[in-house]
């Protein structure tokens, strides 16, 4: 593994972003984050494949992973994009020019389309891992949307806080959500979502509750159509929706970059984290599209 520096960023609402930078010269420069209640050191297995041929940027939401916990009252989507923007002017201003691509997965992927909106905030290029896209009301997928994002809502606000060690949460991964996931994935992502507690043992860094607001806030945030202030190149790289219990981004990612003209892959046999349970696939499919965005 390469080594990397890792700086602070002072961001909106007091919150501070860690930014972790492996650099490599020359090489074209890739911006990673991650999902709502998750962490990007557990999708080591999907970004390491990349480390040999790019300079890798990774950074955790707000209020997640390695961050510092920051208010409630300033977690929200609209302050995950403004963000974005801050960590794209610190890129700007204290490292060199290259071509610069952000690569978001499921709510960091939302905050893109946000900082687009809002700020006209535009990467070199862009790539979306499954993005829980808000369909418009004629869509009949915009209830299945909302759905999802209320019952992953009611599971943040109910799942264990605290942990006796890091394997009982790696465990429970095991045994549910991680049960399709790459062999040490799941270790992985409990190790990136926990922190020492204060009494003992563990606790997720990212609470239930602010899990929770950001998935309410999701469900009403017209994303779908949102997609209109991205500027090409964009693609879409989705989970697989002729899997068994595929959920709606798996239909709703499709559906949009159609409507958009955005190129989109669906990874055949992967559910939502589709980076650490075919990461081999996806970071192939990853250097492709990046390959087809790098200037002629």
């Amino acid at each position: 593994m390469n080594s990397f520096d890792t700086l602070d960023i002072a961001c909106s609402g007091n919150a501070s972003i860690q930014l972790r930078r492996y650099s490599r010269p020359g090489a074209p420069r890739l911006v990673l984050s991650h999902g709502n209640g998750f962490a990007i050191d557990g999708y080591r297995l999907f970004w390491e494949q990349l480390q040999s041929d790019y300079e890798l940027c990774l950074f955790d939401l707000r209020n997640h992973g390695a961050n510092p916990l920051s208010s409630l009252q300033t977690h929200s989507i609209a302050a995950m994009a403004r963000d974005h923007v801050d960590i794209a002017a610190y890129i700007a201003a204290n490292f060199d020019p290259r071509p610069t691509f952000g690569l978001f997965h499921s709510v960091s992927s939302i905050a893109a389309i946000r900082a687009a909106l809002d700020h006209n905030l535009q990467w070199d290029g862009l790539i979306l891992y499954d993005p829980p896209l808000i369909a418009p009301a004629e869509n009949p997928l915009r209830d299945m949307n909302k759905q999802l994002d209320q019952t992953l809502a009611n599971f943040a606000l109910n799942r264990p806080h605290h942990f006796a060690c890091i394997d009982e949460l790696a465990a429970q991964f095991r045994q549910r959500l991680g049960r399709s996931w790459a062999a040490g994935a799941e270790f992985d992502m409990a190790k990136a979502i926990t922190r020492p507690s204060p009494g003992g043992g563990y606790e997720l860094s990212c609470p239930g509750k602010y899990e929770a607001r950001i998935y309410t806030e999701n469900a009403e945030f017209d994303s779908f159509e949102a997609m209109a202030a991205l500027k090409p190149p964009v693609y879409l790289i989705c989970a697989d929706p002729a899997a068994p219990r595929a959920l709606s981004p798996a239909f709703s990612g499709p559906q949009a970059a159609a409507k958009f003209g955005f190129k989109h892959v669906s990874i055949p046999g992967t559910g939502h984290l589709l980076q650490i349970e075919k990461p081999e696939l996806v970071a192939e499919t990853t250097r492709k599209f990046i390959q087809q965005m790098l200037p002629a």
